[in-house]
């Protein structure tokens, strides 16, 4: 298993670098997670799938949790999600759906969500995820995003500030794995070298950039 997923935060307290976004989700936790869509945008490798999963995990149990890439969403198939959700999970539990790529969402099936958003039951999350860059591009290639963002919880994740706690972390898992041999400094400037993008950090010191020359 490679680090970035070895060491993917399993608890809201594992997350760092992105305490607005977590305040934001804990500010609508007294009124429920269910029954919301909600809509992660942030850079390459700042949390996206992480804060996605753990979302989905306040309502619905890993097997209840199904992943679409948002290519993949036709209408035919979004038809297909619409059917399950009106039974609950298996064991009873509820139900989370996560749309990864959301910038990809294909015009047809963007219409069909607005309706879908309007009627989702209380025991259904839907999570959509798209880099910042996909956010704009949304709109830029005149489809009207407008309507299905305002039906969802927007949760914009931090672009800033994240260096110096991605390289503390980044430099924890490193001594954790044995794969530590640089100064605290040369993590923030691998960080830096990055972009914030922390998957992108944890496959360098993986590939042995942190070792000893």
């Amino acid at each position: 298993m490679q680090l970035h997923e070895q060491y993917r935060p399993n608890s809201w307290s594992e997350v760092v670098g992105q305490d607005k976004a977590l305040a934001q989700i804990e500010a609508l936790r007294p009124r429920g997670f269910g029954g919301r869509a909600y809509w992660i945008s942030g850079q390459s490798g700042t949390g996206k799938t992480t804060i996605a999963l753990l979302l989905a995990r306040e309502i619905a149990e890993p097997l209840c949790t199904d992943e679409v890439d948002a290519t993949d969403m036709t209408p035919a198939k979004l038809r297909e999600i619409e059917d399950g959700m009106q039974t609950y999970g298996w064991g009873g539990k509820d139900r989370a759906y996560i749309i990864n790529e959301a910038h990809g969402l294909r015009r047809d099936t963007i219409r069909q969500l607005l309706v879908l958003l309007e009627r989702l039951p209380s025991h259904v999350v839907m999570i959509f995820t798209t880099t910042s860059e996909g956010n704009e591009q949304l709109f830029e290639d005149q489809i009207d995003a407008h309507p299905l963002l305002s039906r969802c919880q927007e949760i914009p994740l931090s672009r800033r500030d994240l260096a110096q706690p991605f390289a503390v972390r980044a430099r924890e898992i490193a001594i954790s794995e044995g794969l530590n041999g640089q100064p605290e400094g040369a993590y923030l400037k691998l960080v830096r070298d990055c972009k914030n993008n922390m998957r992108a950090v944890l496959q360098a010191i993986e590939a042995g950039a942190m070792h000893n020359d």
